[in-house]
């Protein structure tokens, strides 16, 4: 199966859970768990705690190295639980709000996750999904099977969850209800900000892992497509015109609709906003933006605006009028050699500049939108940590 096949399911990364039982000469009983992987795919754990009395998920932790205790140490009446990936090496969430599910490259205990869809962000074990959450509740009842199962003094015996055994099954038999999977959704991508991999519904969405929202990276690496097919003659200037005004709307009306669902506000207003379009660069709506929330798509952008003015109603001519200058083409785009009845021939460098200037404007959209809903800075600071150049 390719990786980038949409809502394909992905198998567990597989292994052995084992649960060594110790009943020393006094009957006190002790345990040690492990995970064993053998398997030629990518694989990787994580830790969880569980309460004992009903197996719910009660915090995330970190198992770090071989003579290190875990990090923090468990709560009262809980136990650890070890947690395998796919076998993509990655992790299969659902959001415990809106449901969305979701697969990513961590599952972290040192910081929280952020839902893709709805930015509710909390400890990445609130996203467990409901198959791992029934894992958890056999992994706790084999654990209580062999804390309680008749053994004589000074003897040990070792429970073993065999995920092997159950990936190797045929693909007509039943599956336990404990073994999980994950599925493959829709834009897979590598966050620019922290680094890490995700994979979600639709095309926009939060970084899971910093909460960054991916609108302008996917939205740059769109223009960055049209211009080479715009140089090397895949697109024409009319098309790249076009393209470039509709990915831009689509793209700043993603970000206003998170703005409309996160910030209380009155219906009216919110409807107000739910209209806005990013068609034309005098819409009283979007310097509503500013007034409302201190959003300037244009900070800075004062010699572009008379260009980008031109170039929007453009694309109204060449969207709605085949190409043709009208009377309010003429009256409002600010081209000076406009004559109405006028087939506007649209140049490479006109398509070129109109990509730049709407590549700034959503650059600022992306900084102002990140002031309101700053993203967790933890991954960020590790993945610059990472990349930044080594000193000689």
């Amino acid at each position: 199966m390719s990786e980038y096949e949409d809502f394909k399911e992905i198998a567990h990364c597989g292994g052995r859970a084992t649960f060594n039982i110790s009943n020393d000469a006094d009957g006190r009983r002790s345990y040690a768990l492990g995970f064993t992987h053998d398997r030629p795919t990518p694989a990787s754990w994580i830790g969880i705690y569980a309460r004992g009395v009903d197996a719910m998920p009660v915090a995330d932790f970190r198992i770090g190295g071989i003579g290190q205790a875990f990090d923090p140490p468990p709560p009262a009446e809980c136990f650890p639980v070890f947690l395998g990936s796919d076998s993509r090496q990655c992790w299969g969430h659902q959001c415990p709000r809106c449901q969305g599910y979701f697969r990513n490259g961590v599952h972290p205990a040192m910081y929280p996750l952020t839902c893709p869809y709805c930015g509710l962000r909390t400890a990445a074990y609130h996203f467990l999904t409901p198959a791992q959450r029934a894992y958890v509740q056999h992994y706790v009842n084999k654990l209580l099977e062999g804390l309680e199962a008749d053994m004589d003094p000074g003897t040990e015996r070792q429970f073993v969850i065999d995920m092997d055994a159950v990936a190797d099954q045929g693909a007509n038999q039943p599956r336990p209800a404990f073994y999980y999977t994950a599925e493959t959704q829709q834009t897979r991508y590598k966050c620019d900000h922290c680094g890490d991999f995700n994979d979600i519904r639709g095309r926009y969405g939060y970084c899971a892992s910093c909460g960054w929202r991916n609108n302008a990276q996917l939205l740059m690496e769109t223009f960055a497509t049209l211009r080479e097919k715009l140089n090397c003659g895949q697109t024409s200037p009319l098309d790249a015109v076009k393209s470039a005004v509709s990915e831009f709307d689509a793209c700043c009306r993603d970000i206003t609709a998170q703005i409309t669902k996160r910030i209380p506000m009155k219906s009216a207003r919110k409807i107000e906003l739910e209209r806005l379009v990013f068609h034309g660069v005098d819409s009283t709506l979007i310097a509503s933006l500013k007034a409302m929330f201190d959003i300037d798509l244009f900070r800075g952008m004062d010699g572009d605006i008379a260009f980008l003015r031109k170039m929007m109603h453009r694309r109204h001519v060449f969207e709605h009028n085949a190409g043709v200058a009208d009377e309010r083409y003429v009256q409002e785009s600010g081209d000076a050699d406009a004559c109405e009845g006028v087939l506007i021939r649209e140049t490479q460098a006109n398509a070129h500049q109109l990509i730049a200037g709407l590549n700034r404007a959503v650059g600022n959209f992306d900084k102002d939108f990140h002031e309101l809903f700053p993203p967790t800075q933890w991954p960020i600071d590790y993945h610059n940590r990472r990349t930044a150049p080594r000193r000689p």
